[in-house]
């Protein structure tokens, strides 16, 4: 009998990583019950400087009047510290400090710390267990949602990772509560996003805006959360139709890299929506109504910028795009948002191939009429 004749058997693992979200405000006394039901030998708490002295001492010594063996661990905030350099780092400290597999890593920030820790976790001896707190509304009702970990390469944003899940995400809304204006504002724009591909209407964002002008964050968080739970359903892996949660990140993932901490997570994604919105018209496949929907809900009446940075070159901009994660071995592909809930989708992969010509005319066009995002 041949190779090509020995019996072959096949069989499935059914593997699925989910978690439980506990959410609510003022709740930090609570945690320690939910981390002993886990039996750690010790925790560590991963946060930045600032968080620490915030939040962060005080959270410490909740752990430690509980009973709970806390090491703090303090690690540089800001996107270009989601590197292989504070990864390695991060890992070596843990390893140091005594981490062992029965070890529960605490991450206590926003999406970067959140994605350092839960990426260290992943790698910590074939992978450990972490606890998400997240303290932005961005990493509450966005980030967390996922079980994507991943730190940034040389050439742009979240080139490494892997899908690792918490244990839990811990959400305490009092957290967000102090953070800026300008950040508060990111975690909206992935609202509206939400909103314009699940298949709702302009009037469906209305909710999440008066939420957000009122100042009323808990509601905030649970409508912005309930906002994209609808699409994590209806693909948990987020690597079939759940990839529509990345409309507007081509673009957005390269200007925030070009734009060096100039602009933040969110405002890149505004920009990134319209950019692919032109695009899109301009393939005639958007209509004029819903290309102003865009402007409306995210210009006018959640003051997020739309334009592209005036320092920002077209073809920097392309050349960074042509590095995205999401890119297969048929090139490079948008996401192309036609109508509310429906994706231009030839290929059968919700992305679109489209002619770089055309791609720099509309970034050159936005870019023309544009400003800094600093002076919106």
């Amino acid at each position: 009998m041949s190779e090509l004749e020995q019996p072959l058997f096949r069989f499935d693992t059914p593997l699925r990583e989910s978690c439980p979200f506990f959410l609510g405000e003022g709740v930090s006394a609570q945690l320690p019950t939910h981390l002993r039901s886990h039996a750690p030998d010790r925790c560590f708490l991963v946060t930045s400087r600032t968080l620490f002295d915030l939040f962060g001492r005080q959270l410490a010594g909740v752990l430690r009047d509980s009973r709970i063996r806390t090491t703090v661990l303090l690690v540089e905030d800001g996107e270009v510290h989601k590197s292989w350099k504070a990864l390695r780092r991060l890992g070596d400290r843990l390893v140091n400090a005594g981490a062992t597999k029965d070890s529960i890593l605490l991450a206590f920030g926003g999406g970067m710390i959140g994605n350092l820790v839960g990426l260290a976790a992943a790698l910590l001896y074939r992978g450990t267990r972490f606890v998400e707190i997240p303290t932005t509304i961005m990493a509450l009702t966005d980030s967390t949602l996922s079980n994507k970990q991943a730190i940034n390469g040389r050439q742009g944003k979240n080139l490494f990772g892997v899908y690792h899940a918490p244990l839990f995400v811990w959400g305490d809304v009092r957290f967000a509560r102090s953070e800026p204006v300008r950040q508060q504002r990111g975690g909206v724009v992935e609202g509206i996003k939400n909103i314009l591909i699940s298949g709702r209407c302009a009037g469906d964002a209305q909710p999440i805006l008066d939420a957000w002008k009122t100042g009323d964050v808990p509601r905030l968080v649970r409508l912005l959360i309930d906002s994209k739970l609808p699409i994590l359903r209806a693909d948990p892996t987020e690597r079939n139709s759940a990839v529509a949660l990345e409309y507007g990140h081509t673009f957005g993932h390269a200007i925030e890299w070009l734009a060096n901490g100039e602009v933040f997570h969110g405002e890149a994604v505004s920009i990134g929506m319209c950019l692919a919105a032109e695009l899109c018209h301009s393939l005639g496949a958007m209509s004029d109504q819903f290309l102003e929907d865009h402007y409306d809900l995210l210009e006018r009446k959640l003051s997020a910028p739309v334009r592209l940075p005036a320092s920002l070159a077209p073809q920097a901009v392309l050349q960074v795009m042509h590095r995205d994660n999401k890119r297969s071995g048929k090139g490079l592909g948008y996401l192309l948002l036609a109508d509310y809930g429906r994706f231009v989708n030839p290929e059968g992969d919700l992305q679109t191939r489209v002619d770089e010509e055309l791609v720099l005319k509309v970034l050159d066009r936005a870019r023309a009429r544009g400003d800094a995002v600093g002076t919106l």
